[in-house]
């Protein structure tokens, strides 16, 4: 099935061999995807771009994932938001339902990114 979002989804990790998967999955089902290597070059395509959804590693260095969200909400309040970790288990508090746990299923992983954008 074809998203009917138009915006792409910005993938935002720090390991380019989880953004080449996540950007292979999404492209796979439809979605337009943008992806950065760190916050501040998502910070710089939000500046530029129409983001549907945020899909951003929350663990990152020089800025975690819940800032660079409030940030971008700040530039494109119509961005969605969907966070992932693998560092559920070792305390890190997670304060928005709308989360995937690393590693995840492809299938658990498109079900979320649908979820979330159907609001």
């Amino acid at each position: 099935m074809i998203p009917a979002v138009v915006e792409p989804v910005l993938v935002v990790d720090d390991e380019a061999s989880v953004r080449t998967i996540v950007e292979e999955i999404l492209v796979r089902e439809g979605y337009s995807v943008l992806n950065a290597g760190d916050p501040w070059e998502a910070l710089g395509v939000a500046e530029t771009q129409q983001i549907g959804l945020l899909l951003t590693d929350v663990s990152m260095p020089r800025m975690n994932g819940y800032e660079l969200a409030m940030r971008i909400e700040s530039l494109r309040p119509e961005t969605k938001v969907l966070f992932m970790s693998a560092y559920t288990e070792h305390g890190v508090i997670v304060p928005s339902p709308k989360f995937i746990a690393k590693p995840f299923s492809v299938d658990a992983m498109v079900k979320a990114v649908n979820e979330v954008l159907k609001g």
